[in-house]
């Protein structure tokens, strides 16, 4: 659901996501809209497919939101050793991590769910 609401967030307004993370004007960068309706849409449609009726849809969706969001963690680590700001890029990496531990906490219900060990 969190993840869904932070897609749905990100894609209706940009500017106000921005300063939600930390980012500050996205009026600095024109193309900045675009690319976070880009990461807002990765996020709804991951939000919505935990949601699915299938317990093999909501398991490949947890699977791959804990990759991509290990990757976020990398991307963002990244961004740091380049020079990024430290205190925008730590929230990143905190956000992201949040979204592994939930996803794996998601993953471990889902297996108890369905019984498998």
């Amino acid at each position: 659901m969190l993840r869904s609401v932070v897609g749905v967030g990100s894609w209706a307004s940009p500017a106000l996501s921005w300063r939600a993370f930390g980012l500050g004007s996205i009026r600095d960068d024109p193309r900045a809209a675009v690319v976070t309706r880009l990461f807002a849409v990765r996020d709804l449609a991951l939000g919505q497919a935990v949601r699915h009726s299938n317990p093999h849809v909501r398991t490949a969706a947890l699977q791959v939101g804990v990759a991509v969001d290990a990757v976020d963690i990398v991307a963002s680590l990244a961004a740091l050793r380049k020079g990024a700001p430290k205190l925008t890029w730590m929230t990143f990496v905190g956000g992201a991590a949040l979204f592994v531990g939930l996803g794996i906490a998601a993953l471990a219900d889902e297996e108890q769910a369905n019984g498998e060990s």
